[in-house]
């Protein structure tokens, strides 16, 4: 018997943490707009494809669901001659495909199983395919933490499935936050709870250029808790625990996947690229709290790590470990965290004033090693700051302020100068991609993309830079 759609556990606007509001509103449609409306002219620069992943879950019945649980939703803004395209489509994995023909929500709360249908059983529940846009020399992939990535293709967003070096790996998972190295174009990734024992089981891999994987290593985390990013420089690597601890024994009784301990602090371990994971370092920082990394470098027996930090429950989604709801969430501040391999001591400073964002960015061209300007996006809008003097700009939106993309003006130009791109979800259901002066982000929108609908809340994006394919007509 077919089950009626019920629209339940869900806001027209909601807090997302430190980033703004945004809707989590499902869409349940996919979309084609052809010739965008645009406000301004289009940079002759741009010519390439802007790419987003987030959750949209076609089968929104399950009251309270986690954002974190929805139907992976690709969108794309394809740039061409001054013109723009918009595209979105479903990932199409076995979980969408198996509601989708069942025509109801089959499976239930979040990595846990609880209220899975009988018929879901032996499929893969988690890999939702809904974190993370990811380009690895021009192949497109959808990216979850607790699964295989999905390849898609760049043009029309068709899933083509599994990503072909599954074979070669023995880890069933890869971190939707993964590394590549501007240098070597490698792929630097990490399995959080590799073979789903939840122990704290944990792997590195590496994947080159061509899509091999040329290094595969397991260890053991100090104890069973959240490594939601990383940061690698040129000679180190840098793993991150926060205490959303997994408790097998309270997901079998019914409980949430994650909890939060707050007896516990947050772990870096740290060990140098060429080494082997029996080398790393583990540091706890009580304050050092991070959801996502901005960059890394290493001098000497130095390690430097950028970041927004914070304390407390950064995911707020998720109870205390007691049973209880967590507290209200904490702003954090951007900072810098240095660990000094050889004394053992660490030390935190300011980068800039104010509140940190949540979604931070670097150009990628100097991800990895001493670079000097930072994006992210923020409570009020998007923020950028110099490493080198501690200045900071902010450009104020109206409406929610999805994570900014940096593009360079040229693959030569200067350190920073380029362009932001980044969603807005404006009040009156609709949704705008502004283009920003990287360089000054104060001033208005050099361009502005109109959509005739509201975006939902997409988590992660890439630039892909135009190749050889046309785009669809």
């Amino acid at each position: 018997m077919n089950k009626p759609i019920a629209y339940v556990g869900h806001e027209e606007l909601i807090p997302v943490q430190s980033y703004g509001y945004s809707t989590l509103t499902p869409l349940r449609f996919e979309a084609d707009v052809y010739d965008c409306e645009v406000l301004g002219e289009i940079p002759k620069e741009l010519r390439g494809s802007f790419f987003r992943c987030g959750g949209d879950t076609a089968y929104p019945t399950l009251k309270n669901d986690n954002v974190n649980n929805g139907d992976g939703m690709m969108a794309v803004f394809h740039f061409e001659d001054g013109h723009v395209d918009f595209r979105q489509r479903y990932v199409r994995t076995e979980r969408f495909l198996l509601e989708r023909k069942h025509r109801r929500r089959l499976y239930g709360a979040y990595r846990t199983g609880h209220a899975d249908d009988p018929s879901t059983r032996g499929t893969d529940r988690d890999n939702t395919g809904n974190t993370t846009a990811w380009v690895h020399h021009d192949r497109l992939f959808a990216l979850r933490e607790d699964s295989i990535p999905y390849e898609l293709d760049p043009i029309t967003l068709e899933t083509l499935g599994i990503a072909p070096f599954r074979s070669q790996l023995r880890t069933r998972t890869m971190t939707a936050h993964p590394k590549c190295d501007p240098v070597t174009g490698e792929w630097w990734s990490y399995g959080q709870f590799s073979e789903k024992r939840f122990e704290g089981e944990m792997s590195l891999h590496v994947i080159d250029r061509n899509g091999n994987v040329t290094r595969e290593e397991e260890f053991n985390l100090p104890y069973p808790g959240m490594t939601h990013d990383w940061a690698v420089s040129r000679d180190h690597l840098i793993f991150h625990i926060l205490p959303l601890t997994v408790d097998v024994a309270r997901v079998r009784a019914g409980g949430d996947f994650y909890a939060f301990d707050d007896s516990l602090d947050p772990m870096f371990g740290i060990m140098p690229r060429t080494g082997t994971t029996r080398d790393i370092q583990w540091f706890p920082v009580r304050n050092g709290g991070v959801t996502h990394f901005l960059n890394a470098f290493s001098e000497g027996n130095e390690v430097h790590v950028d970041a927004p930090t914070h304390s407390g429950n950064l995911f707020t989604f998720f109870n205390e470990v007691h049973g209880g709801p967590a507290a209200a969430f904490k702003p954090g501040t951007f900072s810098r965290i240095t660990f000094n391999l050889g004394t053992g001591s660490v030390r935190m400073r300011p980068l800039t004033t104010g509140e940190g964002g949540g979604m931070p960015e670097v150009d990628d061209r100097f991800a990895m090693q001493r670079y000097r300007y930072g994006f992210s996006s923020s409570r009020t809008g998007v923020l950028r700051y110099d490493a080198e003097t501690g200045r900071r700009q902010d450009h104020v939106t109206e409406g929610g302020t999805q994570e900014p993309v940096f593009v360079p003006r040229s693959p030569d130009a200067p350190e920073g100068e380029g362009f932001l791109l980044l969603v807005v979800t404006r009040p009156g259901n609709r949704s705008e991609l502004l283009i920003l002066d990287a360089m000054d982000i104060e001033a208005p929108p050099i361009a502005t993309v109109r959509l005739p609908f509201s975006q939902p809340w997409l988590f992660h994006g890439c630039w892909r830079q135009a190749g050889e394919a046309r785009l669809p007509r």
